[in-house]
């Protein structure tokens, strides 16, 4: 597994205990370069966070980052032709943006695919790529999401949640006949720091106060372990099988460092105690945005 570089935050102030800020120019050119020369060799981003993915490029400078992106969600869109028009419009927009770059293109919402034209959809997603190395794939909030899409169409690659709290997909790969059916899938995790709750866990437990109990005896399992929180939440991942790579934000240089040192710690730690069955302390959809 790899560490690739999430870059939303770099496009939209992100994350329930972050700054609070977007990441400027400078700082992001600083994390990319220093990423870089640290063997990180994949980035995350999509046309759905601010104006990250048209700016992407000038930021990488001479670094030859591969780049996964997202086709726009669709949201209101309405009528199949308006949706198949926006798909090809969105793919046709990140093509041009990161060019010889795009390594890959996810459908970022799986709503759309699971919708009755999401057929036609991924058609026109791959029309748009023909002729290009790019995989085609999804973003999913869960592995019943993407278990479902692999039965109608070849997904190649698809990104979901993972960490100490949400356990879904240890779960999913831990099970012979589910993982047989992920085989063919590239699969990139995410959340593994589960927006700064799990490395910040008093302040998670305040702006998300489903959380507050699970995050209790997070606090107190890394304790138990003498592990600090990055390092721990990390070794929940790498214990993930057959998944390529995890997407961590960053906002900060100095972040950065922490982050790839506690990469360079982590152990594949099996936790499943610490698994929450409430989607309400785990899923950012349900959380309050005030």
């Amino acid at each position: 597994m790899e560490l690739a570089i999430g870059t939303v935050q770099f496009g939209l102030a992100y994350g329930v205990v972050g700054s609070g800020q977007r990441v400027d120019d400078a700082m992001a050119a600083a994390i990319l370069d220093a990423a870089w020369q640290q063997g990180v060799r994949t980035l995350d981003t999509a046309a759905a966070y601010g104006d990250i993915e048209q700016r992407l490029a000038g930021l990488c400078g001479s670094h030859a980052f591969k780049v996964v992106s997202k086709v726009r969600p669709l949201g209101a869109v309405v009528g199949s032709e308006a949706r198949i028009a926006a798909v090809r419009d969105s793919v046709a927009a990140s093509i041009d943006r990161l060019g010889s770059r795009l390594h890959a293109l996810m459908f970022h919402s799986a709503a759309d695919l699971l919708a009755d034209d999401g057929p036609a959809l991924w058609d026109a997603a791959l029309t748009a790529l023909a002729g290009r190395d790019v995989l085609a794939g999804v973003s999913c909030y869960g592995p019943e999401e993407l278990l479902t899409l692999c039965e109608r169409l070849d997904i190649r690659l698809a990104q979901l949640p993972a960490n100490a709290l949400d356990q879904r997909l240890h779960d999913t790969l831990a099970d012979a006949a589910q993982a047989a059916r992920l085989a063919g899938v590239a699969l990139h995790v995410r959340s593994a720091f589960l927006q700064g709750l799990l490395l910040s866990p008093g302040r998670g437990a305040e702006r998300v106060p489903a959380a507050a109990a699970a995050l209790r005896r997070w606090q107190d399992r890394c304790h138990s372990a003498a592990l600090d929180g990055a390092t721990a939440a990390l070794g929940v991942v790498k214990a993930l099988p057959n998944t390529q790579a995890c997407v961590v934000g960053i906002e900060t240089l100095a972040q950065w460092q922490e982050v790839n040192a506690a990469w360079a710690r982590a152990t594949p730690l099996r936790w499943p105690e610490l698994a929450c069955s409430d989607p309400q302390a785990y899923d950012p959809r349900l959380w309050s945005k005030t």
